[in-house]
């Protein structure tokens, strides 16, 4: 029973996501219209990488932290 709790849990947070996600790029072309757009992927791929490399960073340290007990 937890698990499918867990389950539709993420599944609402992946329609969500998607909801904000199409509301941001709406705005995105409403305010910056289609000359910014070389900008912003540079950007996001700059925040993406940043991003993984924290979350890969923070992986490692749990599993150092369950190997060393």
């Amino acid at each position: 029973m937890r698990l499918v709790i867990i389950i539709l849990g993420e599944v609402i947070l992946l329609g969500a996501s998607v909801l904000v996600f199409r509301s941001a790029w709406t705005m995105l072309d409403q305010y910056l219209g289609y000359s910014h757009l070389e900008i912003l992927l540079i950007i996001g791929l700059v925040l993406t990488v940043v991003g993984l490399i924290l979350i890969n960073y923070e992986i490692k340290c749990q599993l150092d932290k369950k190997k060393d007990s």
